[in-house]
């Protein structure tokens, strides 16, 4: 894991990693906590959904800190009972949703200062205690973030809000925003709009418990007291469902229940939703488990209703569809692969900077047998850094749809000899004829330089040691020899960061942590800085890729998504690879409305129902 662009993204790479290809260890009895019950019956009131396992919510307030932003929980947890004021995904693609959204699409236009302004017009909204919801429960989000920024997770200094000239409220349901500069409108809305989420003023706008609601969030210190207060509120997860203050919601469902020590969740309908699938059952679980274990040996005694399926369990698939389950393929929103590594305290780095080098490791890697064998077919693959879910993401590109650089142990091999590598195959490659030439290994490889990869793995799943030792064999075939050392997900992250620092140890060329950067609130496209350009720690910053960057944030150019898309393609900063479902979901075979499932992973049991 790279960047800290992001504070919590890491949360949920590793949370995602751990349900989508974690095998089933050999431990454990199950721990399903409260919910747990026998097989379902299709007159009963609760519908019942395994959450992540080891990890549940520790944080209540939709305006989250970088200490507190697990993102693993905010589409499963936060998001549905706090809606953000847009949100993608629709009908199991990646784009935008107009039906999840809490605003009308904005309508974007330019001033006669050159800059961006959306007028964005909000639904007729209800909050849950009958209350609508207006622009001033958008102003008090918006005075919120502006006074502490610096503790808002997802904030890039110069972003949002700092590029919000102002913001204008001419209506209940209507407000202005214009921006200091000529912004991309697609861009605007995937990764910038999104990160609004209405909270309701009403209710929230006081600095202690026992004080009266007023207007505090109009003054900067008024809105930092406020803010104080509502966040020490969110740091006790023993009052999560008693405190009246989280009764206020404008999602489908409000708390119920919730036990700290063991991470269960209760919700129960909002009254007042309003929006177009009312809830159609009385309360929704998101059961706590131990491990992958515990969880599969609840859905084989049949106590979810909604639950997965670990992909070394996937031969007892006919057998859970005979007990009456369904299965879903999960698809999500993902890039990932291996990481190849610039930084320039790396003395390995010059053996990945160029750019035939990066052709040769791609020709070397053989993607068909990755999607359709480790992944039992059902894994996505775009070559570049917009991930396609399911196959069908309409921003992929035709160009990244493909392999650029098919597999082929021919053509690796041809490369490397016509760039001055003595080829041994099943041996060590080295380098003949150092230099810069056309024809030779390239700006710092030393002649007689073997072509040895320090490659640190994620030692923690199966799929990661069956990828990793198909890549040893496959690689030597062309004398590229992986020096493999598999290490727990937290060391990958360490010895990632210590290539920041000149003084730390950096040793490593490749790395493979596959759910490297999951796409997803509050930014859904993926050249929002993600792992390339000068901004992030991938220390590929070239002035390519970087205008390319830009133009995504800034022109008016239709086709620069599709530019940065493709560049990257070509270039390859790092080799992508098919990405695993996130999840084999098992659902009762009688509960509809959960399928197609959301790429960006969110939850909307309202449209959840059972069939007669």
């Amino acid at each position: 894991m790279l960047l800290n662009l992001r504070p919590g993204r890491m949360a949920i790479a590793a949370a995602g990693l751990a349900v989508a290809i974690a095998g089933c260890g050999q431990a454990a009895s199950p721990t399903a906590g409260p919910a747990a019950r026998t097989p379902h019956s299709s007159a009963t009131s609760t519908v019942t959904f395994a959450g992540y396992p080891s990890e549940g919510p520790s944080y209540f307030f939709p305006l989250y800190s970088g200490a507190y932003w697990d993102v693993g929980y905010v589409p499963w947890f936060s998001s549905i009972m706090w809606r953000p004021l847009y949100l993608w995904g629709q009908n199991g693609k990646a784009v935008f949703s107009p039906q999840h959204s809490l605003a009308a699409a904005p309508k974007f236009s330019t001033n006669a200062a050159g800059d961006t302004v959306a007028t964005i017009t909000l639904k007729t909204w209800q909050w849950s205690d009958g209350q609508p919801l207006t622009t001033r429960d958008v102003e008090f989000w918006m005075n919120l973030v502006k006074a502490e920024k610096a503790n808002w997770a997802p904030y890039i200094p110069g972003r949002f809000p700092d590029n919000v000239k102002s913001v204008a409220y001419p209506s209940a349901r209507t407000f202005v925003v214009t921006f200091n500069a000529h912004y991309n409108s697609q861009w605007l809305l995937g990764n910038e709009l999104t990160q609004i989420t209405p909270i309701p003023q009403h209710a929230w706008d006081k600095e202690s418990a026992g004080g009266p609601i007023g207007n505090y969030d109009r003054t900067p210190a008024g809105a930092v007291k406020v803010y104080k207060y509502l966040i020490g509120q969110a740091q006790k997860p023993a009052t999560f469902a008693t405190n009246p203050l989280w009764q206020v919601v404008s999602g489908a469902w409000a708390i119920k229940s919730f036990d700290p020590t063991n991470d269960y969740v209760a919700f129960r309908p909002n009254p007042h939703y309003s929006g177009t699938n009312k809830p159609r059952y009385k309360t929704f679980v998101e059961v706590p488990f131990s491990s992958d274990t515990a969880e599969f040996n609840s859905l084989e005694a049949g106590q979810l209703d909604y639950g997965y399926v670990p992909l070394n369990d996937l031969n007892t698939i006919p057998q859970l569809k005979r007990k009456g389950y369904k299965i879903e393929y999960w698809a999500q929103d993902t890039i990932g692969g291996l990481l190849l590594n610039y930084a320039p305290n790396n003395p390995g780095a010059p053996l990945v900077r160029p750019l035939y080098m990066r052709q040769v490791l791609t020709h070397l890697v053989d993607m068909s047998a990755i999607k359709n064998v480790f992944e039992h077919g059902q894994g996505s693959y775009a070559s570049g850094p917009i991930p396609n879910p399911g196959g069908n993401n309409p921003q992929v590109t035709p160009y990244a749809r493909t392999d650029p650089y098919p597999y082929s142990v021919k053509s690796a091999k041809a490369l490397l000899a016509s760039h001055g590598w003595k080829v041994v195959p099943n041996g060590t490659t080295s380098c003949a004829k150092p230099g810069t030439a056309a024809d030779a290994c390239g700006a710092g490889i030393r002649k007689g330089e073997q072509l040895t990869l320090n490659f640190v793995t994620n030692e923690s799943t199966s799929l990661n040691s069956e990828v990793t030792d198909m890549l040893k064999s496959d690689f030597s075939l062309a004398g590229v020899q992986l020096a493999i050392k598999s290490v727990p997900a937290s060391e990958i992250q360490s010895s990632t960061s210590n290539c920041a620092w000149p003084h730390k140890t950096c040793n490593w060329q490749m790395e493979y942590f596959l759910e490297f950067w999951p796409l997803g609130w509050p930014g859904y496209l993926g050249a929002f800085s993600g792992p390339f350009g000068c901004q992030a720690n991938m220390w590929w910053c070239t002035p390519e890729t970087q205008r390319l960057i830009n133009a995504v944030h800034d022109s008016s150019n239709p086709n620069a998504l599709a530019n940065f898309e493709n560049y990257i393609a070509k270039e390859q900063p790092m080799i992508f690879l098919p990405i695993p479902v996130y999840r084999v979901s098992a659902v009762r075979k009688n509960l509809m409305g959960t399928a197609p499932q959301d790429p960006y992973l969110d939850l909307f049991p309202q449209d959840w129902h059972y069939s007669k």
